[in-house]
């Protein structure tokens, strides 16, 4: 039988892993990110939460949310850390079409850099018991 599970993209940080890891099940998160693919019609989705309270999560499509972090920004530099999802989708950085899933989660801590990270779903085979 096929499972699906998920995995992050390549460089993520032991870190940010077990941070995800602690706050989320893969099933919550491809949930929402499913929810939020139907909802905005396109896969290029960046769902946000919060550390201190892990209880869903906030979606938009990255186009959206690259908008407002530079509206944000006010003409200023995007910080370092959000460059890569301003610029790339979360598919182009796993090598993915576009029907696959892929997202950007970000995790918001308080006034540390936020956790942004590039999941991704994978099929798996669960052994018949």
């Amino acid at each position: 039988m096929l499972s699906t599970g998920l995995e992050f993209a390549a460089g993520t940080t032991d870190e940010c892993k077990g941070l995800v890891g602690r706050l989320f099940s893969p099933s919550d998160i491809l949930v929402a990110y499913r929810e939020a693919r139907e909802r905005f019609k396109t896969g290029d989705i960046v769902l946000v939460a919060s550390e201190t309270d892990p209880s869903g999560f906030s979606a938009q499509a990255r186009s959206s949310y690259a908008q407002d972090l530079k509206r944000k920004m006010a003409g200023k530099k995007i910080p370092f850390f959000a460059e890569a999802l301003v610029q790339s989708s979360a598919h182009s950085i796993v090598q993915l079409p576009v029907e696959g899933d892929a997202m950007w989660l970000v995790v918001t801590r308080g006034k540390d850099i936020p956790a942004m990270v590039v999941i991704f779903a994978t099929p798996y085979e669960v052994a018949a018991s």
